[in-house]
């Protein structure tokens, strides 16, 4: 009886093993999105996860939103329609990329700004290195001249 379990246990993993080899793992068919629902969707947040967009969520509030997004456009609205309502009713955090006027105009300002003032500050930093070593040149030709120095040197070579 153990010799036939042995045999049945080895048969069934090789078939399990041929399966895994031979097979393909079945995967679940989703209905592929229009082009368009998909496109608007990846512009728009999803309402619950942060950080994520609606096109890539697999929740139900986000397969809601498509829904809602695919029945506007075959209504006829445009995709810029579509995105002015989600952004009338849900605020401007609902977009992916923020408005480039109104209150957010500031935040697509600022990386120019600090571009420009680090420009600037490094420019002038440069500049005062540049004339500090202008006057330090001039302070050795000034040395050069000086007689104290010019003994001093003399000496030092005499003894050296």
């Amino acid at each position: 009886m153990l010799r036939f379990a042995f045999h049945t246990l080895r048969f069934s993993g090789l078939l399990f093993l041929a399966a895994c080899l031979l097979g393909r793992p079945v995967i679940a068919q989703v209905p592929a999105p229009d082009e368009e629902t998909y496109r608007i969707a990846k512009q728009l947040n999803c309402p619950t996860c942060a950080g994520r967009n609606l096109a890539d969520c697999p929740t139900e509030t986000c397969a809601q939103w498509k829904a809602e997004i695919k029945a506007q456009l075959d209504t006829g609205k445009s995709a810029q329609e579509v995105l002015d309502y989600f952004q009338a009713r849900f605020g401007p955090t609902v977009l992916q990329e923020p408005p480039k006027a109104g209150v957010t105009a500031p935040l697509w300002a600022a990386p120019v700004g600090a571009a420009l003032i680090f420009l600037l500050a490094a420019g002038a930093a440069m500049w005062r290195a540049a004339r500090r070593g202008e006057s330090a040149n001039v302070a050795a030709a000034d040395a050069a001249e000086d007689p104290f120095v010019a003994a001093l040197e003399a000496e030092v070579r005499r003894d050296g």
